[in-house]
């Protein structure tokens, strides 16, 4: 199910590609249009863009220089590489570099929207886990340990300050006692 708030930016050269994957998109989601990589990182700046459909040859900056830059500035963005180029070196190069997929430009249609949902679906997770990981991180030192007796808080608090240590620690106790 598409979700018409979420954005993806087109990069490519070529109108008529640039065209193309939009017509197969407008419908369900927001459309953004680049012709070059330097207007794709330009657009990523000042636009809440979820997903770049990348080709790998632009003018100026390459698509994987894109990539790299997307990588390291915007984590949460997923990319889908889309090249005339059918090498699998090129492919697992793209791979590598943190693209989410590789596709030639001889795509199936129904393929990229299953792909396109897939990468959706994948950064909707890891918001998810950041969310998560954030509440987790938030509630600090809170009794992780159920449990009302005195022996048992006071191991807890023996632990909590043993964990602060940068040494080995080995924990004896009689068998069954956890």
């Amino acid at each position: 199910m598409a979700d018409k708030t979420k954005t993806i930016l087109i990069v490519d050269d070529d109108e008529g590609m640039r065209d193309t994957i939009a017509a197969i998109f407008k419908r369900d989601y927001r459309i953004l249009r680049a012709t070059s990589g330097e207007a794709g990182l330009t657009i990523l700046n000042r636009e809440n863009v979820d997903l770049v459909l990348l080709d790998v040859r632009l003018p100026g900056i390459t698509g994987f220089d894109v990539l790299r830059v997307i990588k390291e500035n915007y984590s949460l963005v997923e990319v889908i590489i889309i090249s005339a180029i059918s090498e699998v070196e090129t492919a697992v190069q793209a791979m590598k570099h943190g693209a989410y997929h590789y596709i030639t430009k001889d795509f199936d249609y129904d393929t990229m929207r299953s792909l396109v949902r897939n990468a959706l679906e994948r950064q909707d997770l890891n918001r998810q886990v950041l969310t998560l990981s954030a509440q987790i991180a938030d509630q600090g030192d809170r009794e992780l340990v159920v449990g009302p007796s005195k022996a048992g808080r006071d191991i807890l608090g023996l632990v909590s300050r043993v964990a602060r240590l940068s040494a080995t620690v080995l924990i004896l106790g009689e068998s069954g006692t956890g």
